[in-house]
């Protein structure tokens, strides 16, 4: 079973190579996206934006495999990955996980200059992010 979070890591950071593609079994996709660039970075974007929110499935059809659930999970994957990819910088995911200290400290420092909303990012696509009572997102 493919793993989200790989798959997510792939998608960020060799997106535009395809690699994301070769990993979860589409070769002639991955060997299309390799050619083109990733869509000319646009490709690239949606597939890492729809592995974020839980919605890519590998070749065969089987959803990714994520990180078990803990806690009583309430709040969204996909809402707090788009709020996190559109507002993150000004520390919106971390208002909406309940964490007002950290949205407003993030909120402050713009992301911490750009660094700490890339690795807010990256940690809410992979599954890894909990909530203020430590409970993993949701699957929707």
């Amino acid at each position: 079973m493919k793993s989200q979070g790989t798959a997510y890591v792939l998608a960020v950071f060799l997106g535009l190579l395809g690699v994301d593609r070769f990993y979860l079994g589409y070769i002639g996709l991955g060997v299309a996206k390799l050619l083109t660039l990733g869509g000319c970075g646009i490709w690239a974007l949606i597939d890492a934006i729809l592995i974020g929110i839980g919605r890519m499935k590998d070749a065969e059809g089987n959803e990714l495999e994520r990180p078990p659930a803990e806690g009583t999970p309430t709040r969204s994957q996909a809402t707090t990955f788009l709020l996190s990819y559109f507002l993150g910088q000004f520390g919106v995911d971390r208002f909406y996980m309940g964490q007002t200290g950290l949205g407003i400290a993030k909120l402050l420092t713009l992301g911490g200059c750009g660094v700490w909303h890339l690795i807010d990012h990256i940690l809410i696509g992979m599954g890894l992010m909990r909530d203020v009572d430590r409970s993993s997102l949701r699957w929707d």
